[in-house]
C-alpha cells in the first residue's frame, strides 16, 4: 500500500433549507425592501393629487381669489382669500385669512346645494348651525367654518374645489354629496373598464389598499403616465360650471332609462371619493363624509315609465290600472289601491310612480317598513334620479368602512328622529322644503349628527347640550329675514312648477304666503297646481283672490279659461281681453285663440274669426 495516497476525502453536503423557511426568508426580504423605498419615497417624493380620468373642465376661472382685509381703522390689514365673485351664482360669500391664524381649527364644508343651504343660504345651512354651535362645545378654539357647497356641484365637481382649498391649511373637510350625481351628461363608454377601480370587491380592496402607500401611490402614478403617453386624452371636457341636462328640455324629458350610464356614474362616484380621500390626505387634513338622506314620502319621482319590453296595448292597459290606483289612494281606499297595484307590478316592476303609490298606500295601512323599501324602490326606478340612489348610498357606505374617514350616517340619524316623532322612518315634507334640501331645523339636525361624529372621534371634547342646542335655534332663527325666505320658497315654487310636480309646488306656494300673503305669483302658483289636481273650486278661489290684491299678467288667460269652462262666460270674456292687451308674442297668440274659443263657443263666429286670424298671424 502506498502511504503518499491521500484517503479519498468524505462528500461534504450544506444543510438544506426547507421550502418554509426560503418562504419567510423571501417575505422578510420583501417586506425589509417595500419599507426601504416607503421611507425614501416619503422623504423624497410627494405624490401628485389625484386626477379623474373621466373628466377635465374647459375653464380655469379659480374659486378662490385674494381679498384685501381692513382692520377696525380702515387701514390694509393681513392678506386674505374669497370666493370670487364671478362664481357667486353657485357659491356663497365666504372668506378668511390666507394665513390662519394660531389656535384656529379651520373646516371646509363641501358638497351641493345642501352644503350651500339652498333655497336659502350659508346662515340656515347645516355649516351655519356649525359655526353657531361648535364655541358653544368648546369655546377654548377658534373655530373657522367656511361653505364651499356648491349649487349642483356633483362630486367630481366637489373633488376640484376640495382640490383648491386644499392649499390654504385645512384641518377638517365635511363632505356631503351624493345627490346630483346624475345631473350632468357625461360620456364613459369603455373608459370604466380601464379604469383604476375595478367593480370586483377584493380588486377593489387591492386597488384601496394600494393608494394607502407611497409605492401603490407611485406606481399608480406612473401607470397613469404610461397610459396617457403617446395617446390623445380621452377625457371629457366639462363646462367650467354645471350644465344640467334639465337646462335643454321643459322638464326631465330628456333623461331615459339607461342601465349602462348609471353603472358608470355610480364607478365615477366611487373613484371620487377615493380621490378626496388622498386629497385630503395630502393636505394634512381629516375628512368627514356624510351620508345624505332624501324626502322619501312627499316628494314623487321626476319621471316614471313601464319598462321597454311592455307592447302598447299592456301599457295602456297597465296605465289606466295606475291611474286607478291613484285615484282609490286619494279617496282613502289604499288597501283597494294596493291591491290594485299589486297587479301592476307583476306584470312591470319598472315603473317608480307604482312603486311610489305603493309606499303611500302601504304607510297608510300601517306597513311603515314595507313603505320604506317601496319609497328608495321610487327612487331607485327614477328615471330623472334627482335623489342618492340605493348604489350611490352603498358606494357611500362602503368607502366609509374601508377608509380612514370620519363616518357621520346622516339618514340614520334622521331615520331614528322620525321614528321617535313620526312613528316610522318614511320621511317627508316635515323634513324636506323638495325633493332634497331639508328645512332649517333638519339642517340642524345634519349639524348634530357631525357633531355627534367628531365627539366620538375626539375632534370637539363633547356633543351638544339640550340647552347649548336650543341657544343655537335661536341664534339661527334670528339669521332668517322673512321676506328672503319667503322668495326662497317661491323660487323653490316655480321650480316644482316647471317640473309638473304639483303637489310639491303647492306646498312650497303656500309656505311662501305664509310668510308673504301678498305675494301675487305664490298665489297663481297654488291657483294653477289647483287645477291640476282637479280641485277647480279651490283654484277659482285662488286666483279670485289674487285678482282682489292685484294683477298678475300671466294669470289672466289660465283664470279666463278655467272661468269659460265652468260657464262663467262674461268674467271669462273680461279677463281674456285683459290677456290679449296685457301678453306679447306667443302667449298673445294663445290668448287670442282661447278669446276665439269662447266667442265661437257663444255663436259669435265673425268675432272669433278675427281672434283667430289675428292669432295666426302672431304665430308667423
Amino acid at each position: 500500500m502506498n502511504d503518499n495516497v491521500a484517503p479519498p476525502s468524505a462528500t461534504h453536503n450544506p444543510p438544506r433549507i426547507s421550502p418554509g423557511k426560503r418562504l419567510l426568508f423571501s417575505l422578510v426580504l420583501c417586506f425589509t425592501l417595500f419599507g426601504i423605498a416607503e421611507l425614501l419615497l416619503a422623504c423624497f417624493w410627494v405624490p401628485p393629487p389625484p386626477t379623474d380620468p373621466f373628466v377635465g373642465f374647459s375653464s380655469s376661472v379659480p374659486l378662490l381669489v385674494a381679498d384685501e382685509r381692513s382692520d377696525s381703522d380702515g387701514d390694509a390689514a393681513e392678506s386674505g382669500l374669497r370666493i370670487n365673485p364671478a362664481k357667486l351664482v353657485w357659491f356663497n360669500d365666504q372668506s378668511f385669512p390666507a394665513s390662519k391664524p394660531v389656535g384656529t381649527y379651520r373646516i371646509v364644508c363641501l358638497g351641493g346645494s345642501t352644503t350651500f343651504g339652498r333655497p336659502f343660504d350659508d346662515s340656515t345651512s347645516f355649516c351655519g348651525w356649525l359655526r353657531t354651535l361648535l364655541p358653544m362645545v368648546d369655546p377654548e378654539r377658534n373655530w373657522e367654518v367656511i361653505n364651499a357647497g356648491g349649487v349642483s356641484y356633483a362630486s367630481y365637481r366637489v373633488a376640484s374645489v376640495m382640490q383648491e382649498f386644499a392649499r390654504h391649511d385645512v384641518d377638517l373637510f365635511i363632505l356631503y354629496t351624493g345627490q346630483n350625481e346624475f345631473l350632468e351628461w357625461r360620456t364613459y363608454g369603455d373608459l370604466i373598464e380601464s379604469s383604476d377601480t375595478p367593480g370586483v370587491p377584493a380588486a377593489r380592496a387591492l386597488s384601496t389598499l394600494a393608494t394607502k402607500t407611497r409605492v401603490g401611490q407611485s406606481i399608480q402614478s406612473l401607470v397613469g403616465r404610461l397610459r396617457s403617453t403617446g395617446r390623445p386624452d380621452s377625457k371629457q371636457i366639462l363646462s367650467g360650471e354645471v350644465d344640467e341636462i334639465l337646462n335643454h328640455t321643459i322638464g326631465p324629458a330628456s333623461y331615459q332609462r339607461n342601465p349602462s350610464w348609471y353603472r358608470g356614474v355610480e364607478e365615477h362616484f366611487r373613484i371620487n371619493l377615493r380621490r378626496m380621500e388622498r386629497i385630503a390626505q395630502g393636505a394634512g387634513a381629516t375628512l368627514a363624509v356624510v351620508v345624505p338622506a332624501s324626502n322619501l314620502r312627499d316628494c314623487s319621482p321626476f319621471k316614471a315609465d313601464f319598462g321597454d319590453g311592455i307592447d302598447d296595448a299592456a301599457r295602456q292597459r297597465l296605465t289606466r290600472d295606475l291611474e286607478t290606483a291613484r285615484e282609490l289612494l286619494a279617496d282613502d281606499a289604499a288597501a283597494q289601491s294596493l291591491q290594485v297595484l299589486e297587479l301592476v307590478l307583476e306584470e312591470d316592476q319598472a315603473n317608480a310612480d307604482v312603486h311610489f303609490l305603493r309606499g303611500r298606500a302601504l304607510l297608510e295601512v300601517g306597513l311603515e317598513d314595507d313603505a320604506a323599501k317601496s319609497f328608495q324602490r321610487a327612487i331607485d326606478e327614477d328615471i330623472c334620479p334627482l335623489r342618492a340612489t340605493t348604489p350611490i348610498k352603498q358606494i357611500l357606505r362602503e368607502f366609509l368602512a374601508e377608509s380612514s374617514v370620519i363616518p357621520v350616517d346622516f339618514e340614520s340619524h334622521l331615520a331614528a328622529l322620525s321614528q321617535r316623532e313620526q312613528g316610522h322612518v318614511c320621511f317627508g315634507a316635515e323634513s324636506f322644503l323638495d325633493h332634497v334640501h331639508p328645512t332649517v331645523e333638519v339642517h340642524g339636525e345634519i349639524a348634530l349628527a357631525i357633531l355627534h361624529s367628531l365627539a366620538d372621534q375626539a375632534v370637539v371634547p363633547t356633543k351638544p347640550t339640550a340647552q347649548q342646542i336650543v341657544a343655537a335655534t335661536g341664534v339661527v332663527e334670528s339669521n332668517i329675514d322673512l321676506r328672503t325666505q319667503s322668495v326662497a320658497f317661491r323660487n323653490l315654487a316655480k321650480l316644482t312648477h316647471w317640473a309638473g310636480k304639483f303637489e310639491e309646488a303647492r306646498r312650497n306656494a303656500d309656505d311662501a304666503l305664509r310668510l308673504l300673503p301678498l305675494d301675487l305669483e305664490s298665489r297663481y302658483i297654488v291657483a294653477d297646481c289647483l287645477v291640476h289636481e282637479g280641485q277647480i273650486d279651490a283654484a277659482i278661489e285662488q286666483y279670485t283672490e289674487l285678482f282682489k290684491i292685484g294683477n298678475f299678467d300671466r294669470a289672466c288667460r289660465p283664470f279666463g279659461e278655467l272661468l269659460a269652462m265652468q260657464g262663467h262666460t262674461e268674467a271669462a270674456k273680461g279677463y281674456l281681453m285683459q290677456a290679449v292687451f296685457v301678453s306679447q308674442g306667443l302667449r298673445q297668440a294663445s290668448a287670442y285663440e282661447s278669446l276665439g274659443r269662447l266667442h265661437e263657443s257663444l255663436g259669435e263666429n265673425e268675432l272669433a274669426a278675427e281672434c283667430f286670424e289675428k292669432a295666426a298671424q302672431l304665430r308667423q
